[in-house]
């Protein structure tokens, strides 16, 4: 494998990657979020054909995926009240995106989705074809 295809991923170019993606989408808005004042809130919101969801980025191969307690409660909390939020991993440019979940407060370990929402699909497919 050439030295681009093994290229590992951080939180910021993965976020470069989303910033790009809304800029060459009419119906993509995404924020980014810093907040040192709600513990576990997911790194950005996006809006993005219709469909409003939360996004955590992580770019590493730990079982976990280092997700803290602060953001398994967070995601709990807001998937309890009806909304979407899922955690992002992409720790190697040559391997696509993987989209996990937090389910159940008794299993705080993140899950792969099992229904991908047709327009995360999408940032999920882009992504992975701008890395390659």
């Amino acid at each position: 494998m050439s030295r681009q295809l093994k290229r590992k991923l951080n939180e910021k170019k993965i976020w470069s990657y989303l910033n790009q993606f809304q800029k060459e989408h009419k119906r993509a808005h995404f924020t980014k979020i810093e907040s040192a004042t709600i513990n576990g809130i997911p790194d950005v919101h996006c809006c993005f054909e219709d469909l409003s969801f939360w996004v955590e980025l992580k770019a590493n191969q730990v079982k976990n995926l280092n997700i803290s307690k602060y953001q398994i409660a967070w995601h709990l909390n807001h998937r309890e009240a009806g909304g979407l939020c899922f955690i992002m991993n992409w720790p190697l440019s040559h391997v696509p995106p993987k989209l996990y979940e937090i389910r159940e407060p008794g299993i705080p370990v993140p899950v792969p989705v099992a229904q991908i929402p047709t327009p995360v699909s999408q940032i999920l497919s882009w992504m992975a074809r701008q890395a390659a």
